[in-house]
């Protein structure tokens, strides 16, 4: 497999593609098929993974000599696998795995050292099974070469079309889409990162047919790796059955739907030759929790964790360029509600019909996460009470209106302008709670202490978070739409929401949170978490998917 991230190695993980790959290799292990992942090294995750050096690759890339070290680890949980980590400058931006980019330059940065990434492992496949010289890298070769989003895209152009590489087709080759909205886009030509900059000889011997196969098909002068994947891969893989279904329709961003992002003619093309596939993710039940009654657990007693979270997040924003006094008012909310819960817990030797209403969310703060969150509703709307009003702030004066003591806990990092703007309602709302960062720990209790797990995305391939909550009893309101249609049942294990366009979307989600507020304790609420925590979306039913639909394996 090769990928851009790789939960199973600390510090290679920034989103749920990096859970899968923990994941996945070790349900596929049980089905006796071994994974070994590659990925670069971004500068600190050789040592972090205990690798050690192999071998050197070097290759031609933007007509220079480069020269790539290659270095490898046991995975700690299996036997016959491995991590190998590609080294080199390019790969070791002080951004980690992706690079913010430049507005008049998207993805330059991240398409290149990945364009050099995937030249290094074509190569190191090359030299260790397709040459008279000793092998450097690899044991034995792979039965199959399993390409994770875009990153990874360019390495289906090399195998198809660049004669050195071509052996390659020897070995099937399947691509997962995990986020489909991502597509790597770069030019042609005319730039030092283009297609015709990485590869030059690539690019002067492609026949127009080969050209056309790897060019965008809104923007012709551009090459996009995430279509590259897709064209000239042997089977790709969405990771949910919805989101495989809606990636065939086109995108209509006015209208709150996000499809195929303009790549819906290829996917229909590869489910009409029955080479699309969509496997929703898999989720880790530990034996250790499966005893554990988390629901009764639900303390707030727990909350003493928050003050070395909120130390670490506070720090962590003193560290950015601008920081504004809003986000230490938003931040110092934090330690006032766990003393208030605390002092309330002991004075109602706590009593759980005591504790207040926590609604929770934890994710990336990005356009696919929060566009409805943000939306502000029209001022014709008939309702005056939500005129020019946000649907984050409506949100809010329900949940103050449910229950004074209530909060709403939203963690999460990414878009700095959405940031400083939820840092702001933060400022004006003490039910709202917002922490600008990301702490591991902060984020599991979370999903154990919350009564309701907001995740209102505006796309969602899988999700991994409306797992890991309800994993804990808790339950999750949710759009209609991907992976979260395929784990969420409405008034059974949760509360879905759904509208045409995005104020119909916004007017859904606020009325289903009323919903969700007055049934909150019930019976009916209390038999949804059982529900909740009781459903299983365990990695050993998906693999068995992999290996028979992706892998043609019997």
């Amino acid at each position: 497999m090769l990928a851009a991230e790789n939960g199973a190695i600390p510090g290679a993980k920034v989103g749920g593609m990096a859970d899968v790959l923990h994941d996945l290799p070790l349900a596929l292990a049980k089905l006796n098929i071994a994974v070994d992942v590659i990925m670069p090294s971004f500068g600190s995750l050789i040592a972090s993974a205990n690798a050690h050096w192999v071998a050197n690759i070097d290759v031609d890339f933007q007509g220079q000599h480069q020269r790539v070290a290659v270095y490898r680890a046991a995975n700690p949980k299996l036997e016959n696998s491995h991590f190998y980590l590609f080294e080199h400058k390019l790969f070791n931006g002080s951004l980690g795995a992706y690079s913010q980019g430049d507005a008049q330059r998207p993805f330059a940065e991240d398409a290149t050292k990945f364009a050099l990434f995937n030249l290094a492992v074509a190569e190191a496949l090359s030299q260790d099974f397709y040459t008279d010289k000793p092998r450097q890298v690899f044991d034995e070769l792979p039965s199959h070469i399993h390409l994770h989003d875009w990153h990874t895209g360019m390495f289906a152009a090399l195998r198809a079309f660049d004669r050195r590489y071509r052996f390659l087709q020897d070995l099937p080759c399947v691509f997962s889409i995990h986020n489909l909205a991502l597509q790597g886009i770069r030019p042609l030509s005319g730039d030092s990162s283009s297609l015709a900059a990485w590869y030059p000889s690539l690019s002067a011997d492609l026949s127009p047919e080969q050209l056309c196969l790897l060019q965008d098909p809104r923007y012709y002068n551009c090459v996009n790796p995430m279509r590259a994947g897709i064209v000239l891969s042997d089977k790709v893989h969405l990771v949910s059955p919805s989101y495989a279904h809606e990636v065939l329709r086109p995108s209509s961003p006015e209208q709150g739907f996000f499809g195929g992002e303009g790549l819906e003619h290829d996917l229909q093309v590869k489910l009409d030759n029955q080479a699309l596939v969509g496997i929703l993710n898999g989720c880790m039940y530990p034996d250790d929790m499966q005893g554990t009654d988390v629901i009764a657990d639900r303390d707030y007693s727990k909350l003493g964790f928050v003050e070395q979270a909120l130390d670490k997040l506070i720090n962590w924003q003193v560290g950015k360029l601008e920081v504004r006094t809003q986000d230490f008012i938003a931040q110092s909310r934090l330690l006032q509600w766990q003393s208030e819960s605390l002092i309330n817990l002991r004075n109602t030797k706590g009593s759980k019909a005591q504790q207040a209403f926590l609604l929770t969310s934890v994710g990336r703060l990005t356009d696919q996460k929060v566009m409805i969150l943000r939306h502000r509703f029209s001022l014709e709307l008939s309702d005056k009470s939500l005129r020019g009003k946000t649907v984050l702030e409506v949100l809010l004066t329900k949940l103050a209106e449910h229950d004074s003591h209530a909060r709403f806990v939203m963690l999460g990092s990414g878009d700095n302008n959405i940031a400083r703007e939820f840092a702001d309602i933060a400022a004006k709302h003490k039910q709202f709670i917002f922490m600008d960062g990301y702490d591991e720990q902060l984020s599991k209790q979370l999903y154990g202490l919350g009564s309701l797990f907001l995740m209102p995305s505006s796309f969602e391939p899988c999700g991994i978070s409306q797992m890991l909550a309800m994993r804990a009893g808790q339950l999750c309101l949710v759009n209609h739409i991907g992976g979260l249609k395929d784990t969420v049942h409405h008034l059974e294990t949760g509360f879905v929401f759904e509208g045409e366009d995005i104020q119909l979307q916004g007017l859904s989600l606020l009325a289903t949170f009323d919903k969700a507020l007055s049934m909150s304790g019930s019976a009916k609420w209390q038999q949804m978490q059982q529900c909740a925590k009781s459903v299983r979306f365990d990695w050993l039913s998906q693999a068995k998917r992999y290996k028979n639909a992706l892998y043609d394996l019997a």
